[in-house]
């Protein structure tokens, strides 16, 4: 009791008197006391483990607590373009989960203008995407551009050329983008700009299906690099880099303004925004 209360920094007298108090709460002896000394009875080594028990659950509560206030555990939901997931964000996310192991990290794929409406709504806590101007919701941070190319099929006319200004394209058939989707939009305004109108036999909304009917010979197309220059050989296609000043797109990371972001979200959005410095 002597070396109990000299650990506690509280009196001997103070330690009996709680501990009568909680065999009075529990209506059960804690302790046996004789003259030669006190031990405790079967309850009290059963309370006494008990309560290590708790001790050491509400330590390690107090430790995962602390990790979350530091953002080393925690749990981040993040919706990408299709673009980011064939570019360099895996390998920045693995860099990261490595760093941060007790972080989970839930990623979906959607259009730029999905994943804007995503963090607006609170769905998700970052979002990378192309970027779609200011927008008033949005804390958005510069992640890497994406440079555009026009693909075209083996053996076609412009197929020896390296690069090419978009104006010296247009008198080919185009397979399209749907004008909802963002290279849609871009190449649409391209077309608007020159004046023209691009001559097309068919639109598709996946890559694999814009690439296939390329290498089909249903016409040239404008791709994003990630999505074109990975599958010329097995396509039988060939890319051909874009000279005009609209086909380097800027991608953005994106986080909802006005609201607290926990800190693994921030370590997150911090490591992506830093690979644009170090590339």
């Amino acid at each position: 009791m002597a070396r109990a209360a000299e650990r506690e920094r509280i009196t001997t007298p103070a330690i009996s008197k709680r501990i009568a108090e909680l065999e009075a709460q529990l209506d059960v002896q804690l302790l046996e006391r004789s003259n030669i000394g006190v031990r405790p009875t079967a309850a009290g080594r059963s309370l006494a483990a008990d309560a290590r028990d708790i001790l050491a659950a509400l330590e390690a509560a107090e430790g995962k607590l602390t990790d979350y206030a530091r953002g080393v555990r925690g749990d981040v939901r993040v919706s990408v373009n299709p673009t980011s997931m064939l570019g360099t964000l895996p390998d920045e996310i693995r860099k990261f989960a490595n760093n941060y192991p007790q972080v989970r990290i839930f990623i979906d794929e959607r259009r730029s203008a999905d994943i804007v409406q995503a963090i607006t709504a609170g769905e998700v806590n970052l979002g990378v995407c192309f970027n779609l101007g200011d927008h008033p919701d949005l804390d958005v941070h510069p992640w890497h551009a994406v440079e555009l190319m026009l693909v075209v099929p083996e053996g076609h006319a412009l197929s020896g050329r390296t690069s090419i200004a978009f104006h010296e394209a247009v008198d080919n058939d185009f397979v399209l983008h749907p004008q909802t989707a963002m290279l849609g939009r871009v190449v649409g305004q391209a077309a608007e700009q020159l004046g023209i109108v691009l001559r097309s036999r068919v639109q598709a909304t996946t890559q694999e299906a814009i690439r296939r009917l390329v290498s089909a010979g249903m016409g040239v197309a404008v791709m994003t690099q990630q999505s074109a220059l990975p599958y010329a050989d097995s396509h039988r296609y060939r890319c051909i880099a874009l000279t005009d000043d609209w086909a380097r797109l800027p991608t953005r990371v994106c986080t909802r303004r006005g609201f607290a972001l926990p800190m693994c979200v921030r370590l997150l959005r911090d490591a992506l925004t830093a690979s644009v410095n170090r590339s």
